[in-house]
């Protein structure tokens, strides 16, 4: 049940068994959790776990296949993503007045969360109207499970399994830059976008030199964290201005102040962390891809 390809195994058996085995993870968390938030959050996890995988073997297994199976789990996570991200948003604001309660009054802090909590009500009621969509996203990852054995991935792809990593690292590399201008949102939230899949392909491919891939992994996740806290706050945000005349104005003046000077403070981290993460450029990182992997796990 290991997220990682295994010496022991041939490179296109690990991938078929990773691929099934995050499907079936993904079905028993929808199917079997208690708690539907929950159930969902971790079957979203695993949805971005398997797009990380085909973008692994997309060079190998082609542009058609990687986009149907990349494709086919995005939309699923965005089905059933409104529950989730309503919560988020939740969690963010409590984040916040566990960090800066102390400095302004808590009524700001309980009035937003009190819409929060109304609207997640909401989306609750809604989601039992228009029926069960977890039910149609187990029977849809069911229906999907042969596919993962008709993966065309070779044994041996070296080149065109670097030719996967270096497109998601220069990506990412291309983000990092910049960030180190004038950044909007959405932009930082295509570098976290990037910065994750490297993180799953330090994850899968971490067998292939562990102590040092132990490093890598650590240090890109400490990245996507902040880039994840970077985006919640920006989202929040947008919510507080949404809520219109429903949030005080003096309420969302003073939020508003704490979430920007804090997201102003995760850009900048964003920044030295990024230097770490992508100290070399694309080509350079490639390479040593290559030295790391032959003989390895290719």
């Amino acid at each position: 049940m290991a997220y990682y390809l295994e010496k022991s195994e041939s490179f296109s058996e690990g991938v078929k068994r990773i691929g099934m085995e995050q499907n079936n993870m993904a079905i028993d968390a929808l199917a079997n959790d208690d708690d539907l938030h929950s159930g969902i959050h971790k079957a979203r996890k695993h949805f971005k776990k398997l797009r990380a995988l085909y973008r692994l073997v997309r060079d190998e297994a082609g542009h058609e296949v990687y986009k149907e199976g990349n494709v086919f789990y995005r939309d699923l996570g965005r089905k059933l993503a409104p529950l989730r991200d309503i919560t988020s948003r939740i969690e963010t604001i409590g984040l916040l007045q566990e960090q800066f309660g102390n400095m302004v009054n808590s009524e700001a802090f309980d009035i937003l969360r009190g819409l929060l909590d109304e609207e997640r009500k909401a989306i609750k009621e809604q989601e039992v109207e228009e029926g069960n969509k977890v039910e149609e996203a187990i029977e849809l990852l069911r229906e999907e499970r042969g596919r993962f054995l008709q993966l065309p991935v070779r044994d041996k792809c070296l080149k065109q399994t670097i030719g996967s990593l270096h497109r998601v690292y220069r990506r990412g590399y291309k983000g990092f830059e910049r960030s180190l201008g004038s950044p909007t949102v959405e932009e930082m939230h295509e570098w976290r976008k990037r910065v994750k899949y490297l993180w799953y392909h330090y994850r899968l491919l971490r067998m292939a030199w562990p102590r040092v891939f132990r490093a890598y992994k650590k240090e890109t996740k400490v990245l996507a964290d902040h880039l994840g806290d970077y985006h919640d706050l920006a989202l929040l945000m947008d919510k507080m201005e949404s809520y219109g005349e429903e949030l005080p104005e003096e309420a969302r003046r003073v939020l508003a102040a704490i979430a920007e000077g804090h997201k102003h403070k995760l850009l900048e981290d964003s920044r030295k962390q990024g230097a770490l993460v992508y100290t070399e450029p694309p080509k350079a990182f490639a390479k040593r891809m290559k030295g790391v992997l032959e003989g390895n796990l290719l």
